[in-house]
């Protein structure tokens, strides 16, 4: 029986009943909860269909009973090829138009009525949030408020949330003069994050070997996310962690679950390729400790990384959405989608407390590809490349049952070589997609819309500061 077998795993989590708290280990229940009736009966719009995790989600809330409508800019996106995206509705970019893509969704909602409204990307859920009085006359929104996720956005207040919460994170300095930086940074060292208080899809954060380097770096990043954070590099040693969880309106976790990242591409700091299920309690711990703080509702993604010289884990991010690589969730039988829904509607959740470890997630087509073209040991990975069809291995786009998204994929690839902002957006090949800029006389927008409101509304008066969670 291979190791990874869950049933050799000895990690599970319990709830207490008043405290988010996980107890005593135990043996893991061999039973996967799919934690959904096949007669929803119910309606959901999730948006941005060209993403992957918009299709884990259309996937895994069809698969419940629920009538899934999909929308997104072009027809060309893999989830509008799936069997679980029932309905489909192209709408004005949300990134280009957003001025034209809140009135049309709007409309189409109200003319189409739908349980639940599920943004599955960053600036689209920015702006329905942004929106969320109007769209809520219309359906739910299950996802924290405004006010809260604007606080999370911005890195720099999220570190000032985990200061007074308790969570560890790396030393970090806010630089107040762009021409200072190299003085003000002292503190630190080296090598160091040039961290953009507001980024996209990892754009704009650069790793920094010395002073000369930090100066160069950090002017160039200013220019485009104005005032960006300087943090102390963790080193590598255990990939980046992910805690990802649901909160009910009294901040009551409903599930939580850890998975850590195996390959990335690019190498080392890429997003990631390849994921295992987990169980550290201690990352759970501190996590809802961190959203109770604040109160939160709905669903939440946060980052850590092991700092090897202790020990201690890092926070390295909050997100206030779906991330990448819930399929993986999915694979382990808890339908976060569904659950979401669920909240939405009002009906009574059971706490999960229990899940496999060992299952393995790969987003082959193209990322795990990538990874293995450009990886020096390319044939000492582990789990190795080739292990197609492990017990415990899974792939988000690929699916015997829903295998139409594939040759969606393909499609969208090819109509979309020429396209730049699919480079950058999707394949995160900035200077790919700069470079396809440049021959086609197009333009790459490098901030969001939204982002760009919110950088301008950044304030030089944020003194310059240094910061380190006391660790005890």
């Amino acid at each position: 029986m291979s190791p990874r077998h869950l049933a050799d795993q000895k990690m599970t989590g319990c709830w207490r009943s008043s405290t988010p708290r996980f107890i005593e280990k135990a043996s893991l229940v061999v039973r996967v909860r799919r934690g959904a009736s096949m007669h929803a009966n119910g309606r959901v719009f999730v948006t941005d269909g060209v993403i992957r995790r918009a299709l884990a989600i259309a996937r895994a809330l069809g698969r419940s009973g629920v009538t899934v409508t999909c929308g997104e800019e072009t027809a060309l996106n893999p989830t509008f090829f799936s069997r679980y995206c029932h309905h489909r509705f192209k709408y004005p970019s949300p990134r280009r138009n957003p001025g034209e893509f809140v009135p049309v969704l709007l409309d189409y909602l109200e003319k189409n009525p739908h349980d639940c409204l599920m943004p599955a990307e960053q600036d689209t859920l920015d702006i329905i949030l942004q929106n969320r009085h109007e769209f809520e006359r219309l359906t739910a929104v299950p996802f924290v408020d405004n006010e809260t996720y604007q606080v999370f956005r911005d890195k720099g207040k999220t570190l000032d949330v985990a200061e007074r919460a308790g969570v560890p994170y790396p030393r970090t300095v806010r630089p107040s003069d762009p021409g200072r930086v190299v003085e003000e940074t002292k503190s630190l060292r080296f090598p160091v994050v040039v961290k953009p208080r507001f980024n996209w899809a990892s754009r704009g954060i650069r790793h920094v070997q010395d002073a000369t380097q930090l100066a160069q770096a950090y002017r160039e990043v200013h220019q485009v996310f104005p005032f960006p954070l300087v943090q102390e590099e963790i080193p590598l040693g255990e990939k980046k962690y992910h805690v990802n969880c649901i909160l009910d309106e009294n901040s009551r976790p409903i599930v939580a679950n850890v998975h850590r990242e195996l390959r990335n591409y690019p190498l080392e700091y890429g997003i990631s390729t390849v994921q295992e299920s987990v169980w550290r309690p201690d990352l759970v711990e501190l996590s809802v400790q961190l959203l109770q703080a604040n109160n939160w509702y709905g669903i939440a993604s946060i980052d850590y990384m092991i700092d090897p010289r202790d020990g201690t884990p890092m926070l390295m991010e909050v997100n206030p959405r779906f991330w990448g690589t819930i399929q993986l969730a999915i694979h382990c039988g808890l339908n976060y989608p569904y659950m979401l829904y669920q909240l939405a509607r009002g009906e009574k959740i059971e706490p999960v407390k229990t899940y496999p470890v060992g299952v393995i997630n790969r987003s082959f087509l193209p990322y795990d590809i990538l990874h293995f073209l450009v990886n020096p040991h390319r044939f000492q990975m582990e789990p190795s490349f080739f292990d197609f069809f492990g017990p415990q291995v899974h792939f988000d786009l690929l699916s015997r049952q829903d295998w139409k998204p594939v040759l969606g994929f393909f499609m969208t690839c090819l109509r979309y070589m020429a396209d730049p902002e699919v480079w950058t957006r999707l394949a995160h090949m900035e200077r790919v997609g700069r470079w396809i800029a440049r021959l086609s006389g197009k333009s790459v927008n490098p901030v969001t819309p939204n982002e760009a409101i919110a950088n301008i509304e950044l304030s030089t008066a944020d003194a310059c500061s240094t910061d380190r969670h006391s660790i005890t």
